[in-house]
C-alpha cells in the first residue's frame, strides 16, 4: 500500500511541476515567474516521495506486515486538493485554506487559534515570496474575473 501512496505522491508532483513551468511560467525576463514557487514545492514533494520509494522497495524490513490506514492518504488528499485549489482561487486562497482544514481538522486545534495561526502563515509567505522576492503568484480563476 505504500508504494500506491508514493506513486500518487509521485504522479500529483510531476503535474505540480508541469503546470509550474508551462501554464505559469517558471522564469520569464531574468526573474522569477508565477510557476517558481509550485515548482520548488514539486520538486521537494517529488524527492521525498523517491526517497521513501527507494526506502520501501529496497529496504531491508520487506518482510513486515503492514495494516491499511486511511489517514495515510491524508497528504495525497491535501496535494491533490492544493492542486485543485490552486487553479480555483489562487495561491493565497489556497495556503490560508489548506492550513486552516489541516489544523482545525486533523490538529484538532480551536478555531481561533487556526484562523490566527493560518493568516500569519499566509502573510508570512506572501510578504517573503510575493513583496520580498518580487515572485507573481498564480491567481485562481475565481480573482481573474474581478
Amino acid at each position: 500500500m505504500d508504494i500506491v501512496i508514493v506513486i500518487i505522491e509521485i504522479l500529483v508532483a510531476i503535474v505540480w511541476i508541469q503546470q509550474g513551468v508551462v501554464r505559469y511560467v517558471f522564469w520569464e525576463n531574468g526573474r522569477p515567474g508565477g510557476g517558481f514557487v509550485p515548482v520548488i514545492f514539486a520538486v521537494i514533494v517529488l524527492a521525498a516521495a523517491l526517497a521513501i520509494l527507494i526506502k520501501v522497495v529496497f529496504g531491508k524490513n520487506k518482510k513486515e506486515t503492514y495494516v491499511f490506514q486511511p489517514s495515510a492518504f491524508m497528504p495525497v488528499v491535501a496535494a491533490v486538493l492544493g492542486g485543485f485549489m490552486l487553479q480555483v482561487g489562487g495561491i493565497g486562497f489556497s495556503v490560508f485554506l489548506f492550513t486552516s482544514i489541516w489544523m482545525r481538522f486533523l490538529s484538532k486545534y480551536s478555531w481561533v487559534k487556526t484562523l490566527i495561526t493560518s493568516a500569519i502563515f499566509t502573510f508570512f509567505i506572501y510578504g517573503i515570496f510575493r513583496m520580498w522576492l518580487r515572485v507573481p503568484f498564480p491567481q485562481g480563476f475565481i480573482f481573474q474575473l474581478f
